[in-house]
Order: C-alpha cells, then structure tokens, then sequence
C-alpha cells in the first residue's frame, strides 16, 4: 500500500525539483555565453593569406588555455615593402590592456593595445621606422604570462634590386694552454671555491670561441639582441652548434660563457655573434695525465649552420688521439676538424709525456686496451678486484670485505625491518582496526612504490594528485567518526569545505561567462548565505544542506564548461590543493589531539601551511610570481608532488608527537604501547637520515640502546603521585637519608654500652621505617606530581640547553665553512637534535628508566647515549683510518681528526648526561619544596664532584668543538654520570 504524502512535503518537493532545473538552466546559460575563442585552442590556419597574416609562437600556455598552446600573435599585413609606415599586431587573447606588450627592432614606439570588437584579441597599430632596409624582423609578445612571436618582412620598394642572402656559418676556435694560479679571473665564474693547489698539479686553461656568420635579419640575432642569450649563453650555444665538454683530473672552474656579442657593419646584410667559453682544470700528478675535448652535435629543434670548421691549437700539449670523421688537417698542436653530425673528442697529453687515452676516445674499453697493446682480459680482472686493501669495497674479494658487505646487507634488512615493525606499533592496534586506515595506508604506500620506483614524468604527478585529492577527504571522515558524539566541528568544517570547493569551481565559468566583477558580486551572495545559514542557530541545523546545495552548483557549471570543451584554470587546481590542505591538517590535527575546538584548529592550519610554505620557497626552484598572474602547469605538479610526498608524510610525523602528547596527559602514558614505540621510532628514524652506508647497523644498536634505557618498569613506580604525596615521600626520604647519615657516623666512632646500642637501634628504626603504599626511597623515581609530557618537555628542554654550546659551535663552523646545502643542514640539523630528542624519552618514561634515583637513572641515559650517537664518529674513524686513497678527498677528515670527533661526542654526551640528572635531582626536590641541599651537600668535594666534572667537560667539549670543525659531517650531540652511595655499617 502506498504511503500517503502530506501537501505540504509534496509542495516543498516540487520547489526543490524547480529550483534544480532552474540551476540546470542557468548554468547551460553560463556556459553558453563564454567566448570559446578566448578559452580553446583555435585552429591552425591552412589558407595560404591567413598563414601570411598570422604566425604561431613556440612559449609556454597561460593559466586559461591548453597544455603546451602557446599564444598566437598575428601581424597584418605580415610582408610590406619598404617605407611602410604601419602595420596592425593582434594578440588572441583576454587580458588588461596594461598585461599586453610587443617589442621588435623594426617598431618606432611602443604599442597601446586595446581591446578587439569580439573581445576575443587585443591589437595595436605599431609606427614602422620609414627607414627600414629589407628585411626580416621578430615581433615579440605577452599577453599575461604568455608569450609569442610573429615574424615582419620588410620587401625592397619599387625600384630596388634583390641581393642574395648570405648563408649562415660558424667558426669554432679551441686553445688549449698551461695555466697560473691567478689566470683565472677572466673567468665568468670568478674565484674557485677552493685555490688550495698541490704543486705537483698541472693546471690547464680551455678557451672555446664561437663565431657564427648569418643575415643580419636571421632570427637568432634578434633573439641574441633580446637578450636570449644573456642568462644561459652555454646553452644557447649548444642548441645551435653543439655541446662542448672539457675533462680533466679535477675542473677549478668548468666551461662558462661570457654574454655574447654581436657585430654588425653598416650596409652589410651579415652579422656576426660571437661567444666566448673558458675553463679551468687540474690534472694530477699521479693519474693518468691526459686533458679531453668532446663534441657532441646539436639536434635538430633548430637549422645547422651550412658550414661549422673545429680548429684546436694546443701550446704545451700533444695531440694523442681522436675520434670521429677524419680531421681536415693535423699537427702535433693542431687539429682542423668538420662539425658536422657526428660526435668527436680530442685527447691531449703534456708535450714530452705518455698517457693512456685510447679508452677515452675509443667507444669499448677492450679494444682500446688491445690497441695499446695490453691484455683485455688482465685489465677486466683488475677493475673488478678494485684497489687493493680497500676491504671495504663494494666488490670486495676478501674475506674481511665479504663479511663487511654482508654485515652491512643484513642489518640494512634487519633495520628496514625493525622500522616498520615499530611504525605498525606506533599507529596502534586500534588504528589498525579501521578499515578506512586500510585505504590510507594503502594509498601512502603505493604513493611511494610509485615515487622511488615508476617514470617521473607518468606516474608521481597522477599520484601526487591522488594523494592530495584522497587523503584529506579521509582524514576529514575519519575526524567525523572519532568526534561522533562529542562535537559537531568536523561536520560543519565538512559542510564549509565543500561550500568553499563549490565557490572556488563555480568561479571560474562565472568569471569567463560574465566578467570578474559580477561573477565576484554572485560568489559573494553565496557566500553570504552561507555564512548566515552557520551564524544563525536556528538555521545552523540547514548548513550541510546549503553547502551541499553550493558544491552541486559548483561541480555542475565547472562540468558543464568542461564538456563545452573549455579547460579549467591552473589557478583553480591549485586553490582547490590549498582548500585540501587545510582539511588534512584540521582532520589529522583534532582526531590526534582530541581536541574539538575551531580556535585550536586554525592555530594548527595555520602553523602548518607557513611551515610547508617555507618547505616549498626553500626546496622547488619555482618562479613564484607566476602563481598569482597564471600558475604553469609545472609549477602545480611541483607543489602537488612537494605536498605529497614531503609535507604529507612530515605532517603525518607530528601528528604522532600530537598523539602521544595526548596519552602523555596520564600516568597510563608510561605503560601505552603506542607511546612507547612511538618514540623508538623517531629515535631510530632520526639515525637512519644520518647513518649513511652503515646506517643499518646503527639502527640495530639504537634499538638496543632502548631497553638499555627502559627495562620493564616496576609496578609501584607507575601509579600515579600527586604533588602533595610526592611532598611527603621526598620528606620521609630525607629524614631516612639523615638517620642513615647519623647511623654511618655513629658506627665509625668507637662506642659501647647501652646508651650506645639504644641510639643505633633508634637510628636503624628510623633509617628502615617507611609510611605510605610506597617506599620513600623511589621518592626521586616517581612523576613527582607531573605528566610524563610535561617532564618530557622540561627533558628536551634541559637536553638542548646542555648540548647549546656545542650546537652554537659546530652550526657557526659549518656556515663559516660553507657546508650549506639543503641535504647537509638537515642531516647536521637531524645530528644536532638526536641528543635532546633522547633526553625527552628520558623524561616521558622517567619512571621507567633503569635506576633508583635520578644519578643512577642518568648513566643508564650515558650508556644508552653511547649506543646511539657514538657509533657514526666511530666508523668515521674506522673509515678515515683504513682508508688508502692517493690523494686527500676534500672535506673527508684525518684519522686525527675523526679521532678527536670521538673524544668530543664523548665529552657532548657526558655532560648532557650528568647535567641531565642533576638537574632531575634539583627539581624534584624544588617539586616537593625541599632544598637541594638536603639531599646533596654542597660543602664536602665528594657531592660536588658530578657538577665540577659536568662543568669541565662542557668547557673542554666546546672548545675541541671550535678548533676542529669539520670532524665529522654532520656531527652530532650526545650524554655522562654520578651515584649517590647509600650509608652502611662498619662491622
């Protein structure tokens, strides 16, 4: 039976189905209204008049049009003769006047564009200088971001005769000569990094001159005179004529070209661009002493020269070998060869000296050394052994180097798998349970596979994009479900998000259709609405369906343009990966922390957008500019794939840290697994990032350094202590320390009787009588009243300001010695905070920590130190020692030097270490508001031997740290101790 319909839900029925429809209809009327001229590819004309009138460009497509279009810039007429006053330029796009500019030689003002009839284009009509000799002239545009050129030929007036057109040639000058320290300040470059020269080197310079003859009116001297080949002369160059390599030993500066220059005469028709390459090398006294010129052919993006002559001339060196064609003309120091298509190289030896070159200009190393007159099978052998001694090399055939390379293989397996064992205990069994963490994790591993893995150009884009897309929509559900209950904020968030998505699609037909200024006014309304419809508490219960209402509309009119055959934007794709953000981190950020509050919410977007702003600036070489006039597209692949691979996984890393802030917020914290293997991870994270090649077995001692630190903990050290019962068992144990004190010296004195006795048996009462569920001797082992995040901090705190002067030290070594790449900075940056990351897990577990007071807690933290941080500065010794190399490698350190890195972590973790305790000692008797004196007695040498000792240590650390700063790359931070002995009898 069918259910009966009040009149009053069919009426609102119907309307919600008109005011659909009425949508539908106005949306098709959007669309229908936007120019497809300005927003679709045109095509190309076939017509022989509309190919004399326009001209395609080769520059890269703006924000509104296809991949790879570029803007089409016509001239009309496109051939006039001379004496044309003149010509009419059209750029076929939509832009403001004040974003279209033309620039040629053959204008005499600037051009003012306006608008076309059709709104489609924006023209000019360009003054031509009357004066102007036939010719070919390039016009040059940019409407936007886009850019084009057109091409103006200026034909001979009546009466003029044609002259032939000169061809274009090139000319190729290479010297080779000796060279002095200080010659090389004619090079572009300038100084060398590094002008520490070995006498026994031989220093070369490499000069390389280019003098390409072509018609004045040639399209590369217009290009050259529009400063084309001012920032990037080299590769100007070997677009046109080739690629030119010098090799050597080692290069001081390598192959540069100065700005070009052009020459032109009056009343010739040909020009002449010269460019000027230098190099500077080195080669050593005990290799193989040779100095290689190599040829490579341009490709064909660009016409050949009708003619390209190679001449090399050598002043102190030989011609030893060449490759390629036959050379028109050699001599000991010269060499005239054709630069045609093939590729050539040229082999130098000093005069009066023998060199192997035949494997260099030869294509097969067997035969080269046949040639030479060796054996082939001999030289196979002796590369494949490697040098000898080096037991540590790849393809070792020791048995020393066997046992290294598989030491190192398993523990690089056995330390993959450690890490993904404690990463799946640190997510927890709960996470595991959802079946919505199964698609994200999913997700986040098929993201790598396809990012260490596939084609870059294929697969990490798509990816990247369906990381962005897929992952916030997930951890925006997955917030929804945690607050289920408890908070209605991810539902409006949720409701928000897709109004401002709807907003942000709908922009982009209304701005094309109507205009940037009305379709900002409709946009504004919507929104307007919306935002009453949240404000407003009786209509907030409306707000998911108004928002919803806003996406449909959205996605309906950006759908429509689309099937219209209009592409979208860039500027759109990337408003919408900011909007993905946002909900990534608002979802990740409150399910972690629990905390459903909007004002702590915006805090964290707004805290991790700058953070991964400065990410972007700092590692994509992007022209930021461009973001806000018209985002390339590979700009927004780019930050798609920075996003999703960098600042996905970092934010994915806090959010932990976020999580075990919130289990620390309880004694329970102590004993959560989650916690626990949280901070292993981090631990042995952050030594994986600076181990290098042994990195595997480094992690294998870390995780061992762990229960080193944290056995299983006893069961009264875990119950929770508040700040008054911590005041009374610091108390007791302080009255109990006493009598044990007063009992000590009373035996030591001869005494008998019964006065005696009475008085030892009182102290030894009073030295053994406990009151409470605990025993006051493990008063200085509790949580003293504190959270373990909140003594976790106050640890991390303390760790870093004990490790400060050596940080300071070694981080101003490292920029006076300008160790400054990206790479290095975050590995020193890792190093330097491994330390006080330890100290934090000291304090956040501090209960557990092996020890029965905070002296003894602290060499179990000094051990656990060694494990960690001692064995990177221990292989660097290990290396530096059995190392047999011929020459120094640059920035690698002395077996001294390593040997002074050891000492200096050692003394680093010694005094983290001891500060560390005692510190610990002096707070928690400030908790419990006792002096420290009472525990530790500043008067006699014996207590004052752990502070004394910290403070040598710090003085001596930091100054080995000063005077060798480059140890060890990168160089770490680390910990030391004292007990407190516990009074007993004398018999």
């Amino acid at each position: 039976m069918a259910r009966d319909r009040s009149p009053a839900r069919v009426r609102r029925g119907s309307l919600a189905v008109l005011a659909m429809l009425l949508v539908f209809g106005a949306g098709l009327w959007t669309v229908s209204r936007i120019d497809p001229t300005a927003a679709r590819p045109q095509a190309e004309p076939t017509s022989e008049s509309t190919s004399e009138s326009t001209s395609e460009s080769t520059s890269e497509p703006a924000g509104e049009a296809g991949e790879g279009e570029p803007l089409r810039v016509g001239v009309e007429p496109r051939r006039v003769p001379a004496g044309t006053r003149a010509v009419r330029v059209t750029a076929f796009c939509t832009a403001p006047a004040n974003e279209v500019a033309a620039q040629s030689g053959a204008f005499a003002a600037s051009p003012v564009f306006a608008g076309s009839p059709s709104g489609a284009a924006m023209s000019a009509d360009v003054a031509l200088d009357p004066a102007l000799p036939p010719g070919r002239h390039h016009v040059f545009a940019r409407c936007g971001t886009r850019f084009g050129t057109a091409e103006l030929e200026i034909t001979r007036g009546p009466g003029r005769t044609e002259r032939t057109e000169p061809e274009r040639s090139a000319t190729t000058r290479i010297a080779l000569a000796p060279a002095r320290p200080g010659d090389w300040r004619d090079h572009p470059d300038g100084e060398p990094a590094d002008t520490t020269l070995d006498p026994s080197w031989t220093l070369c310079r490499v000069q390389i001159t280019h003098e390409v003859r072509m018609p004045a009116d040639d399209p590369d001297v217009a290009a050259v005179r529009a400063g084309a080949a001012a920032r990037d002369p080299g590769g100007f160059v070997a677009e046109r004529l080739g690629a030119f390599e010098v090799v050597s030993s080692e290069f001081l500066l390598d192959l540069a070209y100065s700005t070009p220059v052009v020459r032109t005469e009056s009343g010739s028709r040909e020009a002449v661009i010269t460019f000027t390459g230098v190099h500077y090398g080195v080669v050593f006294a005990d290799t193989n002493r040779f100095v290689g010129v190599e040829y490579q052919p341009p490709g064909e993006t660009v016409p050949r020269p009708a003619a390209h002559e190679i001449v090399v001339t050598a002043t102190g060196w030989t011609v030893a070998g060449v490759s390629g064609p036959p050379p028109l003309a050699q001599d000991a120091h010269l060499l005239r060869l054709n630069g045609g298509g093939s590729p050539m190289k040229v082999a130098f030896t000093e005069d009066g000296r023998n060199a192997s070159v035949a494997g260099y200009v030869g294509q097969d190393k067997g035969i080269a050394t046949h040639l030479e007159g060796g054996d082939p099978g001999e030289q196979e052998a002796e590369e494949q052994d490697g040098p000898p001694g080096d037991w540590y090399a790849e393809e070792s055939v020791t048995f020393l180097g066997r046992v290294w390379t598989a030491s190192l293989t398993v523990g690089l397996a056995a330390a993959g798998l450690i890490l993904l064992y404690t990463l799946a205990r640190a997510l927890g069994g709960a996470w595991w349970r959802r079946p919505r963490n199964g698609v994200l994790a999913a997700l986040v591993v098929g993201g790598t596979a396809v990012f260490w893995f596939a084609s870059w150009a294929v697969s990490v884009e798509a990816t990247a994009l369906a990381i962005v897309a897929g992952v916030p929509a997930l951890a925006l559900y997955s917030t929804f479900r945690a607050a289920r209950g408890r908070s209605d904020l991810p539902v409006m968030v949720a409701a928000l998000s897709g109004a401002v998505a709807g907003l942000v699609l709908a922009a982009w037909p209304l701005v094309a259709s109507f205009g940037a200024w009305p379709a900002a006014g409709v946009l504004a309304v919507a929104a307007a609405l919306a935002g009453v419809t949240a404000a407003v508490p009786g209509q907030r219960r409306r707000l998911p369906a108004a928002c919803l209402a806003l996406l449909g509309a959205g996605v309906m009119l950006a759908g429509m343009a689309v099937l219209s055959g209009l592409t979208p934007p860039h500027l759109l794709w990337l408003a919408l990966l900011v909007l993905g953000w946002f909900v990534l981190v608002f979802g990740w950020v409150t399910e972690a922390s629990h905390r459903w509050s909007a004002a702590s919410a915006i805090r964290w977007v707004v805290t991790a957008s700058v953070v991964l702003g400065v990410q972007l600036y700092a590692t994509s070489m992007m022209d930021y500019s461009s973001i806000w006039t018209g985002l390339p597209w590979d700009s927004l692949t780019i930050i798609a794939v920075t996003v999703a691979f960098s600042g996905v996984p970092l934010l994915a890393l806090v959010m932990l840290v976020v999580r075990v802030r919130r289990l620390g917020q309880g004694p329970a914290g102590l004993t959560e697994p989650v916690a626990f293997h949280t901070a292993v991870f981090f631990l042995l994270l952050m030594r994986v990032s600076t181990g290098g090649a042994a990195s595997g077995l480094l992690v294998l001692l870390v995780w061992a350094g762990v229960f080193v630190l944290l056995p299983p903990a006893r069961a009264e050290l875990l119950r929770p202590v508040q700040p008054d019962e911590h005041r009374l068992l610091v108390r007791d144990l302080v009255k109990r320390r006493s009598a044990r004190a007063a009992l000590t010296g009373l035996l030591r004195e001869p005494g008998e009787g019964e006065d005696f006795e009475q008085r030892r048996q009182a102290l030894e009462q009073a030295g053994d009588r406990r009151e409470g569920p605990l025993d006051s001797d493990l008063a200085l082992t509790t949580l003293s009243g504190r959270t373990p995040w909140q003594n976790g901090l106050a640890s991390l705190g303390v760790g870093a300001l004990l490790s400060l002067p050596y940080s300071v030290v070694r981080i101003a070594e490292s920029v006076r010695g300008q160790q400054s790449s990206a790479t290095e900075l975050a590995a020193a940056a890792l190093a330097l905070l491994s330390l006080p990351v330890l100290s934090m897990v000291f304090g956040y577990f501090y209960p557990r920590v092996r020890g029965t007071h905070p002296i003894a807690k602290s060499l179990a933290f000094f051990l656990t130190a060694l494990l960690v941080e001692l064995p990177t500065y221990v292989y660097t010794l290990v290396m530096a020692t059995i190392a047999q190399t011929g020459l120094p490698e640059p920035g690698q350190p002395t077996a001294d030097e390593a040997l002074i890195g050891v000492l200096v972590a050692v003394g680093n973790i010694a005094v983290v270490s001891i500060g560390l305790g005692l510190w610990w000692e002096w707070r928690l008797m400030w908790l419990a508001g006792e002096p420290w004196g009472r525990i530790r007695d500043v008067r006699t040498l014996r207590a004052l031997a752990a502070p004394l000792a910290a403070v040598a240590i710090a003085i001596a650390t930091t100054a080995a740290t000063a005077l060798v700063n480059n140890v060890i790359a990168p160089l770490p931070s680390g910990p030391a101790v004292e007990t407190t002995p516990t009074p007993s009898r004398t018999p």
